[in-house]
C-alpha cells in the first residue's frame, strides 16, 4: 500500500508540473504559474523527505496526547 501511495503521488505531482508547463505554453499564464507553484511546492515536501500529497494520518487519530515523529 506504501508503495502504491507513493507512486500515485509522485505521478500526480509531474501530471501537475507537466500540465503547469502546457498552460505557460498556451500562454494561460496565471493558472500555469499557481500549477507549477504547487508541483514545485509538492517536490520540495517530497525532496525533505515529508509526506507531499499523501500524508499518513493513521498516527495523528490515535488516542491520546499527539507526538512529532
Amino acid at each position: 500500500m506504501k508503495a502504491a501511495r507513493k507512486t500515485a503521488r509522485d505521478i500526480v505531482i509531474w501530471v501537475t508540473l507537466t500540465g503547469g508547463i502546457v498552460a505557460l505554453v498556451l500562454g494561460q499564464t496565471i493558472i500555469g504559474l499557481i500549477v507549477l507553484a504547487f508541483a514545485i511546492w509538492q517536490l520540495v515536501l517530497v525532496a525533505r523527505g515529508g509526506g507531499g500529497l499523501f500524508v499518513d494520518q493513521r498516527a495523528a487519530d490515535r488516542p491520546g496526547k499527539p507526538t512529532v515523529s
